[in-house]
């Protein structure tokens, strides 16, 4: 879709078209699961995220003012979903089932800048394992900054306005969770390197 032909969608689902509703989760349904799975490391939690996200989005897609892109509207809607389906788990453990080709590109940016060498790749699986459990430790607030800047690739001031959060407190979340992060793993990666 491009920025002419979506917003006529957005107009015709304003209106109640079927059709333009349907082409918008058709268009975005991907990217609200892999943002709910990689927040709450759980299919079945993604799932529930992706649906209520649209639902919330359905019945509220006339009130989209169109001051920002439709795409950070949606960001919003699922990442706050997301978030209020970590508060109620406080704290929980659950792992994440996802086949390795999926995860291969979930964390594919975080894992080459581990990579010194094709023999590395061995431990690949290991240190998703590892990745995954530490990124489930992080606060909710670190944890969506991370997943938004760092796996889904958002800017800094589109993470702001979806996480409606001032940009210093974006950058200073997103520290946070890098250093969490890196403290989390520095074991096993200086392990490694020995």
């Amino acid at each position: 879709m491009n920025d002419v032909r979506e917003e006529q969608i957005i107009e015709r689902a304003k209106k109640g078209d079927p059709g333009a509703k349907a082409l918008i989760v058709e268009k975005y349904e991907r990217m609200v699961y892999n943002l709910g799975l990689r927040l709450l490391s759980n299919h079945e939690e993604a799932e529930c995220v992706l649906q209520d996200t649209f639902l919330k989005i359905l019945q509220s897609i006339d009130t989209f003012k169109g001051e920002s892109q439709l795409s950070t509207w949606i960001y919003r809607i699922a990442t706050n979903q997301a978030l209020m389906r970590l508060r109620k788990k406080k704290r929980q453990y659950v792992s994440i089932d996802g086949d390795e080709e999926d995860a291969s590109k979930d964390y594919s940016n975080i894992l080459r800048s581990f990579h010194a060498n094709p023999l590395e790749d061995l431990l690949n699986t290991e240190l998703k394992d590892k990745m995954r459990v530490a990124i489930d430790m992080l606060p909710p607030k670190h944890r969506s900054v991370f997943v938004l800047k760092d796996i889904e690739g958002l800017s800094l001031m589109e993470i702001s306005n979806i996480l409606d959060m001032s940009l210093p407190a974006v950058k200073s979340n997103l520290h946070r969770a890098r250093l969490f992060l890196r403290e989390n793993l520095s074991e096993f990666i200086n392990g490694k390197e020995e």
